[in-house]
């Protein structure tokens, strides 16, 4: 059980009705995650932010590129160990086209050695894996990696996933937020 209330849809008020506003039109769903986060409606705005801008926008326009950031948020989920993020994302990363040995590489510790990931997927798992385990700082190869495959903007974008990712878990883990039925789980939108 959380640790904190979830404030469910029907009580909010003001700041936080205005924000699950929001939170339904990008997911359907009002997830348990913004149930608690709802605590802050600053906090779950500025969370919504860059994931309609980042991903939700491409879901169609660039559907490859959401498959990666996919799988950058699901190697960041696998190494903080988050089951809540990872019961969101492994499912919205299936939805997306990716496979279940692409999933499975990526939670791995020998992805780099993974022939269901290409060598652009294989350089954000390292490169999230960096970030999260706070190395990328000195690590010249996997950011050589990332301009190999990346333009600037894309690495801003998949390290903020990172960062968003990394903080997503520590919330969701330390305040024991719940997890949801299979069938309560966000969703895409169709756009």
């Amino acid at each position: 059980m959380a640790r904190v209330t979830m404030i469910p849809p029907e009580a909010a008020e003001g700041d936080t009705k205005e924000v699950y506003d929001g939170v339904m039109r990008q997911w359907g769903r009002i997830s348990n995650f913004s149930k608690v986060l709802a605590h802050q409606p600053a906090a779950l705005s500025g969370w919504m932010l860059p994931n309609e801008a980042i991903r939700l926008v491409n879901v169609k326009a660039d559907p490859e590129y959401v498959k990666i950031q996919q799988l950058v948020i699901i190697k960041t989920s696998a190494l903080n160990r988050s089951a809540y993020c990872m019961s969101h994302n492994v499912p919205l990363g299936k939805k997306i086209g990716l496979t279940e040995a692409q999933i499975a590489a990526a939670q791995g510790d020998d992805y780099m050695n993974s022939l269901d990931l290409d060598d652009r997927q294989k350089a954000a798992v390292r490169w999230a894996s960096a970030v999260t385990q706070m190395t990328a700082r000195d690590d010249d190869e996997a950011f050589a990696a990332m301009k190999r495959h990346f333009t600037e903007k894309q690495i801003v974008e998949l390290t903020v996933f990172c960062g968003m990712w990394n903080y997503s878990n520590r919330l969701c883990e330390a305040l024991h937020v719940d997890l949801e039925r299979p069938d309560k789980r966000i969703e895409f939108q169709q756009k």
